[in-house]
C-alpha cells in the first residue's frame, strides 16, 4: 500500500526524527534501534523527508515496551491490512500476521512512531523471513551520534521484495562493502533484478 493511501484510510503521521526516537527511549532497559529508510539514509549521508519513523524491538520485549510506555500512549497492532488496538489490560499475544505496532497519544492526534517487532534478541540478530539467518546484533546494526541503526544491507533485505526497481538499491549501493553485498545477494531470489548489480 502506497503512503497515500494508507494515510488516506488510517490518518496522517507526525515528522518524527531519530533522535526523536531516542528521547522517547531515554533509559529504557530493553534493546532498539531504526530501520527502515532512515537507516538508508544514515549509510549514504543523504537527508529526505521521510513518512513514518520504524522503531526495532525485539518481539520478546514488547511487555518491557508496553510498561516503559505506561498509559501515555495508544498502541495498535497492525496485520493484514487491518488495525487492532492493544488495549493496556490486553495480553501481548497479538493478532497472527502482527508485525508492528502503531504508537499515538489519541485518536485526535497524529501517529508518531511505527515499532517493528522483530524475532531477534538482546544478543543475536535474526532475519524475519528466515530466521535461521542469524549473526551478533552489533554485527547488524551501527551506531551514529549515539543511536543505533540497521546496517543497509539489513534494510535493503527486507525491502527487496517491495522494491523490485533498480534505482532504489543504487543509492544504498555505494555503502556495501564487498561483504555486504554478498550477504544480500544470498537473501534474493535467483531471478531477483538486484543480482545482477550485487555479483
Amino acid at each position: 500500500m502506497r503512503s497515500e493511501e494508507r494515510r488516506e484510510l488510517y490518518g496522517a503521521w507526525a515528522e518524527r526524527w531519530p533522535s526523536d526516537a531516542a528521547e522517547l527511549l531515554d533509559g529504557y532497559s530493553g534493546a532498539w534501534w531504526i530501520g527502515g529508510s532512515w537507516a538508508i539514509d544514515v549509510a549514504t549521508g543523504r537527508r529526505r523527508e521521510h513518512g513514518d519513523l520504524d522503531i526495532v524491538i525485539p518481539r520478546s520485549e514488547l511487555s518491557l515496551l508496553r510498561g516503559w510506555l505506561g498509559g501515555k500512549w495508544q498502541l495498535w497492532s497492525t496485520f493484514q491490512g487491518a488495525l487492532k488496538p492493544l488495549l493496556p489490560h490486553d495480553s501481548d499475544v497479538l493478532p497472527i500476521g502482527t508485525t508492528s505496532i502503531w504508537l499515538r497519544h489519541s485518536a485526535y492526534g497524529q501517529w508518531e512512531y511505527e515499532v517493528l517487532l522483530d524475532p531477534s534478541d538482546s544478543e543475536s540478530w535474526r532475519f524475519r523471513r528466515d530466521t535461521a539467518v542469524t549473526m551478533p546484533l552489533e554485527d547488524a546494526l551501527v551506531t551514529v551520534d549515539g543511536i543505533r541503526f540497521a546496517k543497509p544491507q539489513i534494510v535493503l533485505a527486507y525491502a527487496a521484495a517491495e522494491h523490485a526497481d533498480v534505482a532504489w538499491l543504487d543509492e544504498a549501493l555505494p555503502s556495501l562493502d564487498a561483504d555486504a553485498r554478498a550477504w544480500l545477494a544470498e537473501r534474493l531470489a535467483d531471478d531477483h533484478p538486484w543480482r545482477a548489480r550485487l555479483t
